[in-house]
């Protein structure tokens, strides 16, 4: 066995595998700018505050699995989790809000997060994201969405079909987390520990356990889309009408919240 193999988590990409990755990778950019959308690279690294504040404090993301450091200066460094924060904050820094409205922007590079490995996920990854800043249409939404089906197509793949979820607003999110709250009291002694305490820091988390225990309750939970404002139910209900008439099939599935609240 060789003294240094690669780190738990992490892949290498052999020169085999290259003409498939430059492949995946020359698609995924061809459509984004098709669609309008301009490359922007951000740091690998950002101040750790800069995503705490932009994921959330509470979740999973932030609490377990980020790369953080203290740099020689003492400044608290992270290896970027994902795209988001940064590119939202190169947005803000750079006045490109003074720019023609929206700002199509979209990205290619590596993640950290410091997750258990298992087949198809790593410690470090790749993402191609895709940003839409200045425009609250969800025609937007739409873009992003649309670039995606197309990717997946040109790849080859069949049958494809959207999940969609609301997780709503700062206005009417946190009525829908005490409904939720008050749920999962009632049943606090049939669910996993993580879920009890989700329950205090990150509500929303539950609805993504995968303990089986779980999972009747997590069935039975009232959905967000009941409990939507006006401004988040009427978004939501024009963006299922768009995909309709593109012929984009859906399914609503009310468990679709990850690790960010």
């Amino acid at each position: 066995m060789p003294r240094f193999q690669r780190p738990t988590g992490t892949q290498d990409i052999l020169p085999e595998d290259q003409p498939y990755w430059e492949y995946v990778t020359a698609c995924a950019i061809r459509l984004a700018r098709q669609a309008g959308f301009e490359r922007i690279d951000v740091p690998i690294f950002e101040a750790t505050d800069l995503f705490a504040r932009g994921i959330g404090t509470a979740t999973d993301v932030v609490e377990k699995e980020m790369y953080t450091f203290t740099d020689k200066g003492g400044d608290s460094l992270t290896l970027r989790p994902e795209f988001t924060a940064g590119v939202v904050r190169a947005y803000i820094e750079n006045g490109m809000h003074v720019r023609p409205q929206p700002v199509k922007l979209y990205s290619v590079g590596p993640v950290f997060r410091y997750d258990r490995p298992q087949a198809g996920r790593f410690r470090q990854f790749h993402q191609f994201n895709l940003e839409i800043l200045g425009e609250q249409d969800p025609l937007a939404d739409l873009e992003v969405m649309v670039v995606i089906w197309d990717l997946y197509a040109t790849l080859g793949f069949q049958d494809l079909s959207f999940q969609l979820n609301s997780t709503g607003c700062p206005r009417c999110r946190p009525g829908y987390v005490e409904v939720l709250r008050d749920y999962y009291w009632r049943h606090r002694e049939e669910v996993c520990d993580d879920c009890r305490r989700r329950l205090e820091r990150n509500p929303l988390r539950v609805l993504d356990c995968k303990a089986e225990v779980c999972q009747p309750i997590i069935e039975a939970a009232p959905p967000i889309l009941d409990h939507l404002c006006d401004e988040c139910a009427a978004h939501f209900a024009r963006l299922r009408e768009y995909l309709d008439l593109l012929g984009r099939p859906y399914t609503l599935n009310h468990r679709l919240v990850r690790g960010l609240d």
